[in-house]
């Protein structure tokens, strides 16, 4: 049995750690992988309201300071229990020091995962190149990422997010009938991701004034509203954070999926994960046409794109007022997750890399 170390960036406190780690471990089991899971960043450790400093974690410098020492005292965990296994699977992991120290002391073949463009971000693109050089395989959610790494290096496996569609089927009968008193166009994103809606406020702001049965549902703001646009004539609510079943809660209660982009480098290199979403719960997915939804979405068939105003909103009214129209684009969309987002294809893909290496 080939002794696996799967390092989480922050356990089940990112969609990636649930998504792309946690999801495959019973699989892991199946397949011969004697699998071990840990976290580099313990996220949910003082999110416990029975944490017994909370009160004192509330203050910014000790709550730095404590989680400085936990993420440290992981590392060093990691650090550990990397020289006993004989593959290392890096899920997002964030730290360019922790990486280069596993590559050093490298006993284990080495697997790096991630997606979006983290060079614009936690690194410096001269700074991941190096780890890719050095990697003995990575693994990313799209082809526009891969076409990045490919350059660096040539092993490079694309593996589809695949969405919680065991989630979704387990609540449907439940939940999947729509509300009838109004239309909900919704959004899952989180606070980093909230500018992408500016794409989208003008359209948005000439529908809600044209139309009086419409709503607005944001979910994962944040608390900071100072994150999204500033809206007159929409009417919204938000959901400041969510886990896996309130997602799954959000999206069914969503007439229409919405998934603006803007299209900059870092947008360009996102994956299709949220229109999965929203297609496994029964939305209609609108899209802009960039990065990965340029290709997956087929405008017309599985969900629609957009890129101007006129567009967006002319595309929303059809929906709007066609039930047929998203009933068809929904029925599709479902029947694409099904046929080529599952949880078992993405692992099959992940488990010939590992094997490989």
């Amino acid at each position: 049995m080939k002794k696996l170390l799967v390092v989480l960036e922050a356990g089940d406190s990112l969609p990636s750690g649930v998504i792309r780690g946690l999801a495959y471990e019973h699989l892991f089991a199946e397949h011969g992988f004697d699998a071990q899971f840990v976290s580099r960043r313990p996220a949910r450790l003082f999110e416990n309201r029975a944490f017994p400093l909370r009160q004192l974690f509330e203050f910014a410098p000790v709550r730095n300071r404590l989680m400085t020492r936990a993420i440290a005292a992981n590392e060093n965990r990691i650090r550990k229990l990397a020289r006993d296994v004989d593959v290392i699977y890096l899920n997002k992991v964030s730290s360019h020091a922790l990486l280069q120290d596993l590559l050093k002391d490298k006993q284990a073949r080495i697997v790096y995962d991630f997606g979006d463009a983290i060079w614009l971000q936690e690194w410096s693109a001269s700074k991941l190149d190096e780890v890719l050089r050095q990697v003995d395989a990575v693994t990313t959610d799209n082809e526009v990422t891969a076409s990045y790494v490919r350059k660096v290096n040539p092993n490079c496996v694309v593996i589809p997010d695949a969405p919680a569609l065991h989630a979704f089927d387990e609540r449907r009968a439940e939940l999947s009938r729509k509300p009838t008193d109004r239309i909900v166009l919704g959004w899952l994103g989180s606070p980093t991701t909230a500018y992408n809606l500016y794409v989208i406020w003008e359209a948005l702001e000439e529908l809600f004034r044209r139309h009086d049965n419409l709503h607005l549902r944001l979910v994962g703001t944040g608390n900071d509203l100072r994150f999204i646009p500033e809206f007159e004539n929409v009417k919204f609510s938000c959901v400041p954070a969510y886990d896996q079943s309130r997602m799954v809660e959000e999206v069914f209660g969503m007439h229409v999926g919405l998934f603006p982009l803007q299209n900059v480098e870092r947008c360009q290199m996102r994956g299709v994960f949220k229109a999965t979403n929203y297609m496994s719960g029964e939305a209609a997915v609108v899209a802009s046409p960039v990065g990965q939804c340029a290709d997956f979405i087929r405008d017309g068939f599985n969900g629609f794109l957009a890129t101007t105003k006129d567009e967006w909103v002319g595309k929303l009214e059809n929906l709007i007022f066609d039930p047929g129209l998203r009933r068809g684009l929904v029925e599709n969309g479902l029947a694409c997750v099904r046929e080529n987002f599952r949880v078992d294809q993405s692992f099959a893909k992940l488990k010939q890399v590992l094997s490989s290496v």
